[in-house]
Protein backbone atom coordinates (compact mmCIF):
# COMPACT_ATOMS: atom_id res chain seq x y z
CA UNK A 1 0.00 0.00 0.00
CA UNK A 2 2.85 2.30 1.25
CA UNK A 3 4.98 1.68 -2.24
CA UNK A 4 1.36 2.62 -4.52
CA UNK A 5 0.99 5.61 -2.73
CA UNK A 6 5.02 6.79 -3.17
CA UNK A 7 3.91 5.76 -6.47
CA UNK A 8 0.60 7.64 -6.78
CA UNK A 9 2.59 10.78 -5.29
CA UNK A 10 5.83 10.48 -7.06
CA UNK A 11 3.53 10.80 -10.66
CA UNK A 12 2.52 14.37 -9.44
CA UNK A 13 5.73 15.30 -8.59
CA UNK A 14 7.04 14.07 -12.04
CA UNK A 15 3.86 16.01 -13.70
CA UNK A 16 4.82 19.16 -11.74
CA UNK A 17 8.76 19.22 -12.38
CA UNK A 18 7.85 18.92 -15.86
CA UNK A 19 5.29 21.89 -15.99
CA UNK A 20 7.85 23.92 -14.20
CA UNK A 21 10.17 23.03 -16.85
CA UNK A 22 8.24 24.11 -19.56
CA UNK A 23 6.39 27.02 -18.07
CA UNK A 24 9.99 28.65 -17.18
CA UNK A 25 11.08 27.79 -20.48
CA UNK A 26 8.20 29.80 -22.10
CA UNK A 27 9.48 32.92 -19.43
CA UNK A 28 13.09 32.75 -20.11
CA UNK A 29 12.08 32.77 -24.15
CA UNK A 30 9.56 35.51 -23.45
CA UNK A 31 11.94 37.59 -21.12
CA UNK A 32 14.86 37.06 -23.71
CA UNK A 33 12.27 38.35 -26.56
CA UNK A 34 11.04 41.65 -24.83
CA UNK A 35 14.54 42.27 -24.17
CA UNK A 36 15.74 41.72 -27.35
CA UNK A 37 12.69 43.36 -29.37
CA UNK A 38 13.22 46.37 -27.26
CA UNK A 39 16.62 47.44 -28.41
CA UNK A 40 15.82 46.47 -32.03
CA UNK A 41 12.36 48.49 -32.41
CA UNK A 42 14.40 51.44 -30.64
CA UNK A 43 16.95 51.54 -32.85
CA UNK A 44 16.37 54.91 -34.66
CA UNK A 45 16.20 56.66 -31.04
CA UNK A 46 19.59 54.84 -29.91
CA UNK A 47 21.11 56.08 -33.17
CA UNK A 48 19.76 59.89 -32.29
CA UNK A 49 20.94 59.73 -28.79
CA UNK A 50 24.47 59.02 -30.00
CA UNK A 51 24.18 61.75 -32.58
CA UNK A 52 23.36 64.23 -29.65
CA UNK A 53 26.53 63.08 -27.40
CA UNK A 54 25.63 60.15 -25.52
CA UNK A 55 28.71 57.45 -25.66
CA UNK A 56 28.26 53.76 -26.34
CA UNK A 57 28.78 52.54 -22.95
CA UNK A 58 26.50 55.03 -21.17
CA UNK A 59 23.61 53.65 -23.96
CA UNK A 60 24.98 50.11 -23.03
CA UNK A 61 24.23 50.88 -19.41
CA UNK A 62 21.13 52.27 -20.15
CA UNK A 63 19.79 49.30 -21.68
CA UNK A 64 21.27 46.99 -19.09
CA UNK A 65 18.99 49.14 -16.36
CA UNK A 66 15.90 48.78 -18.52
CA UNK A 67 16.65 45.02 -18.73
CA UNK A 68 16.99 44.86 -14.76
CA UNK A 69 13.78 47.09 -14.38
CA UNK A 70 11.64 44.31 -16.26
CA UNK A 71 13.39 41.45 -14.45
CA UNK A 72 12.30 43.42 -11.13
CA UNK A 73 8.68 43.76 -12.55
CA UNK A 74 8.40 40.62 -13.66
CA UNK A 75 9.74 39.30 -10.00
CA UNK A 76 7.31 41.37 -8.25
CA UNK A 77 4.38 40.34 -10.08
CA UNK A 78 5.55 36.34 -10.42
CA UNK A 79 6.23 36.66 -6.25
CA UNK A 80 2.38 38.21 -6.10
CA UNK A 81 1.06 35.36 -8.80
CA UNK A 82 2.30 33.21 -6.16
CA UNK A 83 1.09 34.45 -3.43
CA UNK A 84 -2.41 35.38 -4.35
CA UNK A 85 -3.11 33.48 -7.16
CA UNK A 86 -1.37 29.99 -6.60
CA UNK A 87 -2.79 29.25 -2.74
CA UNK A 88 -6.37 29.49 -3.86
CA UNK A 89 -5.25 27.35 -7.40
CA UNK A 90 -4.14 24.60 -5.20
CA UNK A 91 -6.64 24.87 -2.38
CA UNK A 92 -9.63 23.92 -5.36
CA UNK A 93 -7.91 21.72 -7.14
CA UNK A 94 -5.45 19.29 -4.65
CA UNK A 95 -6.87 20.14 -1.57
CA UNK A 96 -9.30 17.85 -0.70
CA UNK A 97 -6.45 15.25 -1.41
CA UNK A 98 -6.06 13.39 1.98
CA UNK A 99 -2.23 13.23 1.50
CA UNK A 100 -2.26 17.51 0.10
CA UNK A 101 -0.19 20.00 2.61
CA UNK A 102 0.32 23.36 1.43
CA UNK A 103 3.23 24.87 1.60
CA UNK A 104 3.62 28.40 -0.27
CA UNK A 105 7.11 29.20 -1.59
CA UNK A 106 8.99 31.74 -3.36
CA UNK A 107 12.19 29.46 -3.76
CA UNK A 108 11.02 28.95 -7.22
CA UNK A 109 11.19 32.40 -8.19
CA UNK A 110 14.52 33.27 -6.42
CA UNK A 111 16.25 30.19 -8.60
CA UNK A 112 15.07 32.21 -11.91
CA UNK A 113 16.31 35.76 -10.85
CA UNK A 114 20.64 34.28 -11.95
CA UNK A 115 19.28 33.17 -14.77
CA UNK A 116 17.17 36.56 -16.18
CA UNK A 117 19.83 38.99 -14.64
CA UNK A 118 22.35 37.13 -16.88
CA UNK A 119 19.90 37.49 -19.84
CA UNK A 120 18.82 41.14 -18.58
CA UNK A 121 22.86 41.99 -18.79
CA UNK A 122 24.29 39.61 -22.10
CA UNK A 123 21.15 40.37 -24.47
CA UNK A 124 20.89 44.27 -24.38
CA UNK A 125 24.61 44.65 -24.58
CA UNK A 126 25.02 41.90 -27.74
CA UNK A 127 21.79 43.25 -29.43
CA UNK A 128 23.55 47.06 -29.28
CA UNK A 129 26.64 45.71 -30.02
CA UNK A 130 25.71 44.05 -33.03
CA UNK A 131 23.26 47.15 -34.21
CA UNK A 132 26.33 49.74 -33.42
CA UNK A 133 28.31 47.42 -36.53
CA UNK A 134 26.38 49.92 -38.70
CA UNK A 135 27.32 53.39 -38.98
CA UNK A 136 24.95 56.40 -36.91
CA UNK A 137 23.62 57.44 -40.27
CA UNK A 138 22.30 54.20 -41.48
CA UNK A 139 20.86 53.48 -38.46
CA UNK A 140 18.76 57.25 -38.70
CA UNK A 141 18.03 56.26 -42.02
CA UNK A 142 16.42 53.08 -41.86
CA UNK A 143 13.26 52.62 -40.64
Amino acid sequence: MKASFRRFVSKYYMIGSFLVVILAFIGIMNFFNTTATSVISRKKELALLEVVGMTKKQISKMLVAEGFLYLGGAFMIAVLLVVVGAKQILINTLGTAFFFQLHLTIVPCLLMVPILSGIAYAIPKYQFKKMSQESVVERIRKE
